[in-house]
């Protein structure tokens, strides 16, 4: 597929109420990083407000990567789940490469979770959220998608109190074919990937299933299993402790971790992808949650 030439140095210079992609008019920046920016639009023809997400130009430059973007983005666009972001359209001209997709007005679980007490949260509180992560997940493996991202920042708390995956811009399916056959980028944030993921294996329901249990262990105790250090060697080589080891760690003594969490959770960060739980179904029944 060919594309229109692409700046790179214009992916992060845009300006309040400049027009991009001929139907979108950006209205404030929702997030810079040093993997993409992310602003609020609005769009012209839907009359309503999205997000577009601007990628780097070390990908952006790439024409193989930017069209197995696109192809991503086209298979998530299929994704219609209550617990997972929209994604609209993937973009591409002489302003850049973005993927449009819903604005979620609300808060990641990360940012909710750096103003408790502790930074943690309790087994109660993220009961119901892991149950619409869990379904939200089931959706997507479902269509043979695995997000690769999954972490606390990836997950909105909407002003209206859902829960919603964001970000299957990393996303790829389980069925490669074409543009993804026999490529697998190493992509993700290093303190959530599964050994399998990090090393660059063909894309599973595994990793997304070791992402969800770093995830959970994160919300619970304040810090991802493995956080500081050679982060690589110790996901290889190093057993993480209990959710109440790491919290006796830091000086929470009578911590309230049900058995079959603690077991679940282990289980969803074993080395060997065969000894995690197959799907996110299973994970969801084994810490006593139920979807429909």
């Amino acid at each position: 597929m060919a594309h229109s030439a692409i700046n790179p140095a214009k992916s992060g210079g845009f300006a309040v109420g400049e027009r991009v992609f001929e139907r979108y008019y950006l209205k404030r920046t929702l997030g810079e990083g040093g993997m993409a920016s992310v602003w609020l639009a609005h769009d012209r023809m839907s009359e309503q407000a999205v997000a577009l997400k601007f990628l780097p130009p070390h990908l952006i430059t790439d024409e193989k990567e930017v069209e197995r973007l696109r192809v991503e983005a086209q298979r998530s666009n299929q994704l219609s789940h209550p617990n997972i972001v929209r994604i609209y359209d993937f973009l591409s001209g002489s302003q850049g490469v973005a993927v449009a997709m819903e604005f979620v007005e609300g808060w990641s679980l990360w940012s909710l979770k750096v103003d408790k007490p502790g930074q943690r949260f309790t087994v109660e509180e993220i009961m119901p959220w892991i149950r619409d992560l869990c379904a939200a997940l089931d959706h997507a493996h479902a269509a043979d998608i695995v997000h690769r991202d999954v972490k606390p920042s990836n997950l909105i708390m909407s002003a209206r109190g859902q829960l919603k995956l964001a970000d299957f811009g990393l996303a790829r399916s389980m069925k490669p074919d074409g543009v993804d056959a026999g490529y697998h980028r190493v992509v993700g944030t290093d303190w959530y990937m599964s050994p399998q993921q990090w090393t660059g294996e063909p894309p599973t329901v595994s990793d997304d299933i070791y992402s969800l249990g770093a995830t959970i262990y994160e919300l619970l105790t304040g810090k991802p299993p493995f956080y500081d250090g050679d982060i690589f060697a110790q996901l290889h080589e190093v057993i993480p402790p209990s959710m109440k080891e790491r919290l006796s760690q830091f000086g929470v003594r009578k911590a309230k971790i049900p058995v079959e969490w603690e077991e679940t959770i282990a289980a969803c960060l074993s080395k060997d992808a065969q000894h995690r739980p197959v799907t996110a179904r299973d994970v969801a029944e084994r810490l006593g949650l139920q979807f429909a």
